[in-house]
């Protein structure tokens, strides 16, 4: 399951959307709209070498969470790549994967700045960095798990050596996260507006992060 596109520009944001929320959504909206793509794909991970297997729910449910949220956009799209690929899942092995399939489109890797400060530590960075554009998104400086000298100059685009492409963006921050919502619901707190509805209606209807998965 991918996106319309067979040729152009698509931007590929990897993460677990446990559950996705509308922080997801503003990044993925603002990335089709200004950083020349044609189409982004939430590419769903299935497990990730950085989190624990024990903190996500099935790949299923979190893939069904993308396509309701992304449901009315004609330009963002969910996609089950990796659940098809060997795991642990990592970036290099999906994006030489997905070069292969589709030679016609030239992906680029939308990450946060964290992410990005940490990219040295992905397996095959080099081959991720020198074929495909990198569009980093802004995170919250003071969040617990960024040091406050972590995040990079933003804005503009800086050059890292012939035909490797760094691009600061300036997307809109939301101070929310998965975690957060996960932690609200195990409280039953309210959740109104940090997710679109139909997602909040799925995990109500699913009984979704209602205990502790052990």
């Amino acid at each position: 399951m991918t996106g319309r596109a067979t040729s152009g520009k698509v931007g590929l944001y990897f993460g677990s959307f446990n559950p996705i929320h509308l922080g997801h959504l503003v990044i993925a909206n603002h990335m089709v709209n200004r950083a020349d793509l044609d189409e982004v794909w939430m590419v769903v991970t299935p497990t990730s070498p950085f989190k624990l297997d024990d903190e996500l729910i099935s790949e299923e449910q979190r893939l069904q969470m993308v396509r309701l949220a992304v449901a009315e956009n004609s330009c963002i799209y969910p996609s089950d790549v990796e659940f098809h690929l060997p795991r642990p899942n990592y970036t290099a092995n999906t994006l030489k994967y997905l070069r292969y399939e589709h030679p016609q489109i030239e992906f680029s890797v939308i990450i946060g700045e964290d992410n990005f400060d940490n990219l040295h530590r992905w397996e095959e960075y080099e081959d991720i960095i020198s074929n495909h554009r990198i569009l980093v998104y802004p995170r919250r400086v003071n969040s617990p798990n960024i040091p406050p000298d972590s995040a990079p100059n933003k804005g503009g685009q800086t050059v890292v050596g012939k035909d490797q492409v760094v691009v600061f963006t300036e997307a809109p921050m939301i101070a929310i996260s998965s975690s957060y919502i996960r932690e609200a619901i195990l409280d039953k707190q309210d959740i109104q507006y940090l997710l679109p509805d139909p997602v909040i209606s799925y995990i109500g209807n699913n009984h979704l992060y209602e205990r502790i998965i052990s």
